[in-house]
This record gives structure tokens, sequence and C-alpha cells, in this order.
């Protein structure tokens, strides 16, 4: 089984594929991370800027920090306005007191919260916002269960989303010591519209299809488009509106 920093590491081979067919996060949520009178703000583990560039469009000063290269790359395409660097959660390339708003959005789960906090803690101005984002499909739609079974069953890959949503639905991992106050724990529901063909793409920018042999991916490919061309569920026009839950994480800096 690969480890977790080999299956971080996957993504940048397919970075482009992953920038296409990742759902990115509403628009909405922007709002219900950040604060009135927000003006710098970091998006931490920004891959290739899904949450970048909702922020490039309301603020006037946005980071974005990740440590591929590859992801990087697509990353400063997609968002010439933003300040693209090199670094990690757990050592940020940036001043102390520096940023009003710290988001993290659908990487929390790759950094060392041990590590992390303090970072980000020491990054943010008093008052500043923590912001934790993570977009997935609603498993509670019996076509979207069914499919994220087959995929993991596919691809051979280990579930996780428990372990997740903890993050959203426990406090107990932030250190009593951590300087944050007001957390806030909340879910947006929205929907995404995307095509079938977008729906496999989607699927083979996981790192259990990053990850597998070579002669493998192709029969993986065809697997994915035969299922998807094949749940009737779906309806029958070529978009399909894929129910998802937006869970955000909300903290002040005390």
């Amino acid at each position: 089984m690969p480890t977790a920093s080999e299956r971080a590491k996957s993504f940048g081979v397919a970075a482009r594929d992953y920038d296409r067919y990742r759902i990115g996060p509403p628009p909405g949520i922007v709002d219900a991370v950040t604060q009135p009178g927000c003006e710098t703000v970091l998006d931490l583990g920004a891959g290739t800027g899904a949450l970048t560039r909702l922020l490039v469009r309301r603020f006037s000063t946005v980071y974005a920090v990740e440590p591929d290269q590859r992801m990087r790359e697509v990353l400063a395409e997609n968002c010439p306005e933003a300040v693209v660097l090199d670094g990690v959660a757990e050592r940020i390339p940036l001043p102390a007191a520096s940023v009003d708003a710290v988001l993290v959005s659908s990487a929390w789960h790759w950094m060392d919260p041990t590590l992390a906090i303090p970072e980000i803690a020491r990054v943010l101005r008093p008052e500043g916002m923590l912001g934790i984002i993570w977009n997935r499909r609603d498993r509670s739609v019996p076509w979207v269960a069914d499919l994220e079974d087959f995929r993991r069953r596919w691809t051979n890959s280990d579930d996780r989303v428990e372990t997740r949503i903890r993050y959203f639905l426990e406090e107990q991992w932030l250190p009593v010591e951590a300087p944050f106050r007001e957390v806030e724990v909340a879910v947006l529901p929205w929907q995404a519209s995307v095509t079938r063909d977008e729906i496999c793409g989607l699927l083979a920018t996981y790192s259990g299809y990053l990850m597998a042999p070579p002669e493998q991916k192709a029969a993986l490919m065809r697997g994915f488009r035969d299922y998807i061309h094949g749940d009737d569920r779906l309806g029958v026009q070529e978009t399909v509106r894929m129910p998802m839950l937006c869970h955000y994480w909300r903290a002040v800096r005390a």
C-alpha cells in the first residue's frame, strides 16, 4: 500500500488533469471562511488554484503556497494575480503576522497539525481567520455512494473519508494551548454541473489510478466509462448535476 507521502506526491504527474477535472469549492465558501476587512489571504496547499481563483477576485493580496513544482506551474498560469510560493504548511515562507486569513482547501489531511497549527498562528494577524475546507461528493445520494465504492474497488484504494470528516465534526485535535477561539464547524450543500466524460476524468485524478501500473490504466478507464455511461440514475442528459458537500471549519486567531 503506498504511503501518505507517496500518494500526496502522485498528483503532480497529472497536474493539468487534476486542474481540469477536480471539482473546486463553490464561490459561497469564501464568505463563510473570511470576514469583513480581510485584505491579505493565504491559500495553503493551493494545488493548481481551485480556491485561489476565487480569492484573487475578492482580495487585494493573495499568497498561494504549494510544495509540488508541477502543481505550482499550473497554479501560476491560472492565477497570475497571486503570489505563488514554494512551501509547506509546517514551514510557511511568509513573515509573522502578515496575513488576515489562512485557508486550506482539500489539503489538510496531507498536513501535520502539530506543526502546521503553530505556523498558521505565526503568520496570522491577531483576529485573523483560519478556514479549513473540504469539498466532497455527497455520499448520502445512492448513485454517488455506489460510484465511490466502484472507484475504490477498481483502483484498490483505501477509504479515508470518515477520518477526514472527523476533522470537521470534532475539535479535540486542536491543541488546548493553540491560540484560536470562536470555532465553527459547518457544511455548505451545493451542486456542480459535470459531463459524464468529466466524471471519468475526475476518477482518473485519484492516487489509486495515478499510481497504477501503466498497462492497467487503459482497462481502468474503460471500466470507468462503462460504469458511468451505464448508470441510468444519472439521467439522459450529457450534463449531470453532481451533489456536493463543502465542509468548513473556521476559527479566529486570539
